[in-house]
């Protein structure tokens, strides 16, 4: 008897670490590792999609917009949405939050999952797969906002649903859970918009799964689904017939999971079909209580008992939760590696740059926009309009240009279209230029083609600035009075407004008493046809504007104009050169060349290096029958390969605007 004691003690010990108890810092570790992942993603990946997000919108901190955002299904989640959104003008700030609500909503489903699985021993290794399913949800989510289709606001209806899924697991008795259902259902409805049904199918397998416990009546449970089901399924038509300005399909939605609300985010239907049947899946496998745990380490150890020592550890190894863990883990790294990084970044990346492009412009980081270049020259035209923004700001436009890839004038000033993106970055070189109508004109028309109808607060502030450079007050003190009720916004607004009415500080401003400085003093017709004519009279008007003058000649190569490009350089101007700049050397070498042999006769001063490089240029080209690979290892960042072989297309829309 003793001696069995002593066995049974002995075998007690032995499934001690398939007994213990989990840790709670081993459930929490993993979530912790991926909140961090996504943290670093949106932190030094893709900052500029959630910037992109902040310039979009402006949130208010005023009674009227609470109301109005709330007088609709689903608007307290894009309430809630925006004012998170309002924080993504800090790349730091962003990926921090980001990481927070997406792993936040795998901290609910593994809670939800937990609560239908209550009463299992903690050990079991269903509890883990569960944590394992538990990342899925957010995965999706984190694939979705790699689009910057997707809206903030979705994430947050979420979150709300799985929270008010959560509690109605609580109570114990069956009418309570009932109560709470049919209670929260308009609440939430109103609160998250159409995601309520996900809570609705939760709570009803809640109590099918309670059925199975022998806890409450089939026929009960029938019946209060089909009421659930149909109640839910009424609330947008009822709200249709008491709001009846919007489609309704927005009814059926509720919260903006997207830019285009036109469009339905049928992405969103498979993820809650995802959380349903996670929840499903665990709710219904058998459990593992602590007896039968006990049993089955019984059996393995007798299984093993007359094996070597070594077997033995290795069964306690493969079944320890340490490993079980760490094979989730890798199973996840993996998932983010193909679903994240090959899924969404690569997809993406193209876009990531332009917002970059575009976020960097709109902030004056000139050196981090040349910077972007040198690691990979842009070749979309908007970028590259940021880009020569970027290289006349720091004084390289003239001696640098061509060292990049240049695709033609839209490069250098676009041409408006019916586009919010092109439209908001395409006015920045206008404004700086001294084209207030047309920077306004960019500003107002890209706000007014939001897909979603919001107020662009970059957009505003624009709005502001151009109006008090025209020295229509009142307007900008309209939308100054916006943006002072924006968080990040207020000071500038509030330091703006005392420029208002005073010519002098707004003269002696460095980029308003510029701007205004260089503005016409006669009215005429701006034409996206002839940017070279619009460029010449405003040249001709204030010859110290420098920007007008390189603007003009880099047009005039850019389209390839040599015809007129020497008399724009002749103009006379206020100012001087220290050399004439590089690309200027190449293309007034080449307007000679084609007409003279003799190039030390040249009446303009170019190095001696530029010259014997037109020299070597010119024997290749018309040496050889097919000279361009030839010529792109040698001269690719050269006017002349620009002249001979760079196509561009020129938007024809005409755009007319009276000064």
């Amino acid at each position: 008897m003793k001696n069995n004691f002593r066995t049974t003690g002995k075998a007690l010990n032995e499934v001690k670490p398939e007994r213990r108890n989990p840790r709670r810092s081993q459930t929490l570790l993993l979530p912790v590792i991926y909140g961090l992942c996504i943290f670093l993603f949106f932190w030094k990946y893709f900052p500029c999609h959630l910037h992109f997000h902040e310039q979009f919108q402006m949130f208010l901190f005023t009674k009227s917009y609470f109301i109005d955002a709330f007088s609709r299904p689903g608007g307290f989640s894009n309430y809630a949405g925006q004012f998170i959104t309002q924080f993504y003008i800090s790349s730091f700030i962003s990926a921090l939050l980001v990481s927070c609500m997406l792993t936040g909503i795998q901290q609910l489903v593994y809670a939800i999952v937990q609560r239908f699985r209550r009463g299992e021993h903690a050990g079991s290794p269903i509890r883990y797969l569960g944590l394992f399913f538990s990342f899925l949800p957010p995965l999706f989510y984190w694939y979705l906002l790699c689009d910057e289709d997707t809206q903030t606001g979705g994430v947050v209806a979420l979150l709300f649903t799985l929270i008010f899924a959560l509690i109605g697991t609580f109570p114990k008795s069956n009418s309570s859970r009932r109560v709470y259902l049919f209670a929260s259902i308009p609440v939430l409805y109103w609160f998250a918009g159409g995601s309520v049904i996900l809570c609705v199918f939760l709570l009803i397998l809640y109590e099918w799964r309670q059925c199975r416990d022998a806890t409450c009546r089939v026929s009960t449970t029938c019946l209060f689904s089909i009421a659930a089901i149909c109640f839910v399924s009424s609330l947008p038509f009822i709200a249709k017939f008491f709001i009846s300005q919007y489609t309704l399909s927005r009814f059926w939605w509720g919260v903006d999971y997207v830019h285009f609300v036109l469009y339905s985010p049928s992405l969103i239907t498979w993820l809650w079909a995802l959380i349903f049947l996670i929840v499903v899946g665990m709710a219904f496998l058998p459990k593992t209580r602590r007896s039968q745990m006990s049993t089955m380490s019984g059996a393995v150890l007798k299984e093993v008992k007359h094996k070597p020592r070594n077997l033995k550890s290795i069964v306690h190894f493969v079944e320890s939760p340490g490993v079980q863990l760490s094979s989730y883990s890798v199973i996840i790294l993996i998932l983010i590696y193909f679903v994240i990084y090959k899924g969404g970044y690569q997809k993406n990346l193209w876009k990531e740059e332009v917002m970059a492009y575009d976020y960097h412009c709109r902030m004056q980081n000139w050196e981090k926009v040349i910077e972007m270049a040198r690691h990979k020259s842009p070749t979309v035209p908007i970028t590259v309009s940021c880009l020569n923004l970027a290289l006349y700001k720091t004084g390289q436009l003239p001696e640098k240009m061509f060292e990049y890839f240049q695709n033609g004038p839209e490069g250098l000033l676009p041409t408006f279209q019916r586009d919010f993106m092109i439209s908001m970055v395409g006015g920045e070189p206008y404004y700086y230029l001294g084209f207030v109508n047309t920077a306004q004109r960019f500003a107002f028309e890209a706000m007014e083609s939001f897909p979603d109808y919001q107020k662009s607060v970059r957009s505003i502030k624009r709005l502001a600035e151009t109006n008090l450079i025209n020295g229509y007050y009142e307007v900008a003190s309209k939308y100054l009075y916006l943006l002072e009720h924006t968080l990040f916004y207020r000071n500038w607004a509030k330091e703006t407004r005392t420029f208002l009415y005073d010519e002098t500080k707004i003269e002696s401003h460095p980029e308003w008493g510029d701007i205004r400085r260089f503005q016409t003093e006669n009215d005429f017709l701006f034409s996206s046809r002839e940017k070279d004519m619009m460029l010449g009279i405003f040249f001709q008007q204030n010859p110290d504007n420098r920007m007008a003058y390189e603007y003009l000649l880099a047009h005039a190569l850019l389209t390839k104009d040599i015809r007129n490009f020497p008399l724009f350089f002749q103009l006379k101007k206020n100012f001087t050169y220290h050399e004439i700049p590089k690309s200027w050397q190449e293309a007034l070498l080449y307007i000679w060349g084609s007409s003279n042999n003799d190039w030390d006769a040249i009446p303009f001063p170019v190095s001696k290096s530029i010259k014997q490089n037109v020299i070597n240029y010119a024997n290749i080209y018309t040496s050889m029958e097919s000279p361009e690979p030839v010529l792109q290892k040698q001269f690719l960042k050269t006017y002349w390969y620009y002249f001979h072989f760079r196509d561009y297309n020129q938007v024809n829309a005409e755009s007319s605007l009276q000064y």
